[in-house]
């Protein structure tokens, strides 16, 4: 499996297993809140087994800002799907490098309001140092690549000149 598959990949099955945890509690949370479904006790079971307890209810109040704090509809998908998608991504992302000690409030910007992000994040930050205590780690994303530096001796055929004229 090449590095593309595991930093970012459409598909679940394709994830590590934290993120896959993390996945399907978000996603299960998701489906409590919008239908009223008893959800949190699969899900405290879940972190329960991992030894992560207290992450069960950092996700349920996640789930909570993101549902009342989006400034527009979030894809989150129900627990069986297959396909990620970009929120979901950004969302593990967020917890990923929330295990480097990074804060990432910029990451959830276009998708929650403002005092959203900040409590989305707070809230990500503590579900990775959870997961971290019990010995289960996120994926940090990959950086995005860095464009190629052109030698300033290169031609440039005339594309610099003619957008200065």
């Amino acid at each position: 499996m090449d590095e593309d598959q595991i930093t970012e990949p459409s598909d679940r099955r394709a994830l590590p297993f934290a993120e896959q945890l993390v996945l399907w509690a978000l996603r299960l949370s998701v489906v409590g809140l919008k239908t009223g479904a008893p959800t949190d006790h699969p899900v405290l079971l879940a972190f329960r087994k991992v030894g992560a307890e207290p992450a069960a209810e950092r996700v349920g109040l996640l789930t909570r800002i993101i549902g009342f704090g989006a400034e527009r509809r979030v894809q989150i998908g129900v627990p069986c799907a297959f396909t990620v998608t970009e929120d979901e991504r950004r969302i593990l992302d967020l917890v990923a490098i929330g295990q480097a000690g990074v804060a990432g409030t910029l990451m959830l910007r276009g998708m929650l309001s403002p005092a959203a992000c900040r409590a989305a994040a707070g809230l990500c930050t503590e579900l990775a140092t959870l997961l971290a205590e019990a010995g289960v780690f996120l994926q940090r994303p990959a950086a995005p690549p860095r464009p190629l530096r052109v030698p300033a001796n290169t031609p440039s055929f005339g594309l610099v000149r003619a957008a200065l004229s």
